[in-house]
């Protein structure tokens, strides 16, 4: 009980040292969100309690001021701290403004953070020629992880998902399904996840000579896992059966 009581005195204080204390100069601002992301280490955990984190902006007592803090946000994902530079970039996907466009689109091409920069872009763009050229060419680097695939796979469904959204320029629209399917015909990509939403979304893409280049191109890669490989094998045996030389392209 003790323990108990002593926990919840310093959690109170916590709480009132985040909710209570004033805003600050952008410099005490800055050492918070640093406080906010830096590593943690298990302790004084429930077993089977999964605490809920309360998101950055609530944690700085800025009343919701969103350019200020995404302003601070951006000089944190410049510096040289491989780990702070990451966490900043993360939480710019979700607060940074249009005031970070210009250094979001630099950061486009950059094997660490270009996900985190191209979906912070698309959020605050949508579609338009400037967003689909950023990931296009974050789509185009060669040097990027295996363990970001998936975050490219994530962006390519985005791009087909927002420009089917009513409002879309149709040549923006045009331009981004193109770019989407040529990543999708690439070796990194989700053959199975992203091979369903072009069909989803796109019905002329199912039976054609699009998806067909884009299974086979894919099917070395989605060998390293059964289902995928059952699941692209069996849609190219599908389409092949049409005869293949009479799928529309």
């Amino acid at each position: 009980m003790a323990r108990l009581i002593l926990v919840i005195i310093v959690a109170l204080a916590a709480f009132c040292e985040v909710c209570c204390a004033a805003p600050g100069s952008d410099e005490e601002v800055r050492r918070r969100i640093v406080g906010y992301m830096k590593p943690k280490c298990g302790g004084n955990m429930t077993p089977g309690v999964v605490p809920r984190r309360s998101e950055l902006i609530d944690r700085l007592g800025l009343g919701g001021d969103t350019n200020r803090l995404a302003r601070i946000l951006a000089e944190l994902a410049q510096t040289n701290d491989a780990w702070y530079a990451e966490m900043a970039m993360k939480q710019l996907e979700k607060y940074a403004t249009s005031e970070q466009l210009q250094f979001l689109y630099s950061c486009a091409t950059n094997p660490a953070v270009g996900d985190k920069a191209v979906k912070a872009v698309l959020r605050i763009e949508g579609i338009t020629s400037n967003s689909v050229d950023a990931a296009q060419r974050y789509f185009m680097l060669s040097n990027v992880e295996d363990r970001f695939d998936q975050s490219r796979t994530s962006i390519c469904a985005d791009l087909i998902t927002m420009s089917n959204d009513g409002g879309v320029d149709i040549n923006c629209r045009s331009n981004a399904l193109e770019v989407a399917g040529q990543f999708s015909a690439g070796p990194y990509c989700n053959a199975y996840w992203l091979d369903v939403i072009l069909i989803n979304r796109d019905q002329s893409y199912r039976n054609s000579k699009r998806r067909l280049a884009a299974l086979r191109s894919s099917a070395a890669y989605a060998a390293q896992w059964s289902f995928i490989s059952n699941y692209v094998a069996n849609a190219i045996s599908e389409l092949v059966a049409y005869p293949e030389a009479n799928l529309p392209d």
